[in-house]
């Protein structure tokens, strides 16, 4: 009787071969994907507590120094957008318009979704109307309307965007955005106001002509 060429118990299955050819890149693959996991862990480690300081020290702060520092130290996190925030606010109530003008618009560029940005737009808007830019204002009031349709700043940035229009002796383009205000945001306090500008609108009285 023949014997085999080769010994069965030494003959390789498919499965070995396959493991003989493509083992390394296994291995090597197995290994990347955990250091990508850990990578990851890490990073989101480290932002998270990126965030706890920069929520501690933004806590702590209570003038432009301390919003200044938390800006600084922790930029783009959501604790610097808030600091941001009251950086302009203090500049507007001392009657820096533009420099409020200024920490706005850095806010809107380093956190355009930060939670704050619809009403961060809606301030700018009205800081725009103080400064007697009224060009800016309503781009800005579109610009919120547009942006943020799904929160409470579109249709009060609607409302702005209307008063703007009619100051300026638009009344259909007025009549059309408070129109509209009711349509995309009925059984809301802005379609109320809106409603209700509408109708004392309406009840005016015609100015006589000379």
């Amino acid at each position: 009787m023949l014997k085999p060429a080769i010994d069965p118990a030494l003959e390789m299955s498919d499965s070995d071969l396959f493991l003989q050819e493509h083992g390394k890149k296994i291995i090597w693959g197995l290994v990347g994907l955990v250091m990508a996991i850990l990578l990851v862990g890490a990073w989101f480690f480290y932002k998270g507590h990126q965030r706890s300081a920069a929520e501690a020290l933004f806590s702590t702060a209570t003038g432009p120094d301390g919003w200044n520092a938390v800006v600084d130290q922790f930029p783009f996190t959501i604790p610097a957008g808030n600091a941001r925030l009251m950086l302009a606010a203090s500049k507007r109530d001392a009657g820096d318009l533009q420099g409020a003008i200024s920490e706005l618009d850095t806010f809107l560029a380093e956190h355009p979704n930060h939670p704050m940005a619809g009403t961060a737009l809606l301030t700018l808007a009205e800081i725009h109307r103080l400064n007697g830019d009224t060009g800016s204002a309503l781009e800005t009031y579109r610009l919120a309307s547009s942006k943020f349709r799904q929160s409470f700043a579109a249709p009060l940035a609607l409302l702005g965007e209307a008063e703007l229009l009619a100051q300026q002796g638009k009344e259909g383009e007025a009549k059309a955005v408070l129109e509209s205000v009711g349509i995309s945001y009925p059984n809301t306090p802005a379609a109320m106001i809106a409603a209700r500008t509408l109708a004392q609108r309406q009840d005016a009285p015609i100015p006589a002509t000379p």
